[in-house]
């Protein structure tokens, strides 16, 4: 029985580095078929020696720049470094943050102009803050934690939202750049035709949004004791009748297993739908969390804290460990649960950041959700049928057939109609 767990302080793991992304649990049993995943720790990046990044900060933003030019530095996808958009130069993420030291400054709510049309209440949920690029204002809901500039597109981080209970303990870089998956939407929506044509348009393909989307991820140790009813059923028949044996066996399975980083996306203005469906995550190339790595994407922190997902964690859990116990009882016709006892024995909870593309349609006022994981490369999308262009379709095809048969018959009546 593995023996519980205390939850680590939030803050303090991502602040160890270099040092694995995730510490381990501690050793748990497991049962027959249940399977105990083993995660490789990940590390930081070494630092290495390499330029020395500056950053401004005005307002509770950050941005990063070139120290060569000066000009704009994000995350790259396929290099895992920072590269500079305009001389090319690329750096360490790690070495990159370390060398900057933020000078953070309170955010505050905006304040209504006196013919504003925010409400007190809407006030109460955005940020102001001012771009140290170009000066202009930056508006954001409070779980904003990365985003861009409206005026001059500069990549920003708002490190108020990243601190303390709502620093991250790792971040998984992305993986797939936007030409990946703006391919890999042309090549989902190819021979769709039914799909309205603002879905398939170049522009709104484009703008598919690349989001480090807020995650719980829990270690938990499970010890379970479930007892089956099972059936056996069998048949002969005589020269004169058919007989039927049904054998009724009580089934007992119990042990214990842990499970490792199973994720519950922390953000409440995504569909939990979507994030499950792109599953799994590679948590080994995970890294220790460093601001430089959101450079270039949006990012949310959390609005659902560790307390409030424990339940959907514990319920994916609970039904894997059921399914695994129910796949030894293949020997028998049909089964099910007489009695059931799951208890969590230890957990540990981390807090990470996940990458994924995401872009969402209000079509006819439904939304529609294309979601991608931007590690993997698995999607998920639905699409609306463009009931206009479907009857369209209907009615020439009728047309096109009623004048074929038309001209089949004006020939076998010998023309004559």
């Amino acid at each position: 029985m593995p023996t519980p767990t205390e939850p680590p302080q939030r803050g303090e793991t991502a602040a160890q580095s270099p040092a694995p992304a995730f510490e381990n649990p501690a050793p748990a049993g497991q049962t027959a078929g249940v399977v105990t995943p083993t995660v490789g720790a990940a590390t930081a990046p070494v630092a290495t020696a390499a330029p020395v990044g500056r950053v401004t900060a005005l307002d509770s933003v950050v941005e990063y720049k070139c120290p060569n030019c000066g000009g704009t530095v994000t995350f790259d996808a396929v290099s895992g470094q920072m590269v500079c958009g305009y001389c090319g130069s690329s750096f360490d993420p790690a070495t990159f943050a370390e060398s900057a030291a933020l000078a953070v400054q309170q955010d505050t709510p905006p304040t209504a102009p006196a013919e504003s049309q925010w409400t007190a209440d809407e006030l109460s949920h955005l940020r102001q803050y001012t771009c140290p690029s170009c000066g202009g204002e930056i508006l954001t809901d409070t779980t904003t934690a990365a985003t861009h500039c409206p005026y001059c597109d500069s990549p920003t981080i708002l490190p108020s939202q990243l601190t303390g209970a709502r620093k991250p303990d790792a971040v998984l870089p992305f993986s797939v750049t936007k030409e990946q998956v703006t391919q890999a939407l042309h090549d989902h929506l190819r021979g769709k035709r039914l799909a309205p044509k603002m879905f398939r348009s170049q522009a709104r393909i484009e703008s598919i949004t690349g989001l480090y989307v807020p995650f719980w991820l829990f270690d938990t140790h499970l010890a379970a004791d479930i007892t089956f009813q099972a059936k056996t059923v069998s048949t002969w028949t005589d020269s004169r009748n058919q007989y039927t044996r049904t054998d009724t066996y009580r089934v007992r399975r119990a042990g214990s297993v842990v499970y490792e980083r199973v994720p519950v996306d922390a953000a409440t203005k995504i569909d939990n739908t979507y994030t499950e469906a792109i599953e799994p995550f590679d948590y080994e190339a995970a890294m220790v969390y460093q601001p430089t790595y959101l450079l270039g994407y949006l990012a949310q922190t959390y609005d659902a804290d560790a307390d409030s997902c424990r339940p959907r964690a514990h319920q994916r859990m609970t039904a894997a460990l059921r399914n695994s116990f129910a796949a030894s009882l293949s020997s028998y016709d049909s089964f099910s649960v007489d009695e059931e006892q799951i208890h969590v024995t230890g957990e540990r909870v981390h807090y990470a950041m996940l990458p994924v593309w995401l872009l969402n349609t209000i079509y006819r006022g439904q939304t529609y959700t294309f979601a991608m994981n931007g590690q993997t490369g698995e999607f998920v999308g639905q699409l609306p049928v463009d009931w206009r262009r479907f009857w369209g379709w209907f009615i020439g095809l009728f047309l096109v057939i009623g004048t074929v048969v038309a001209v089949i018959a004006y020939f076998l009546l010998g023309g004559e109609l």
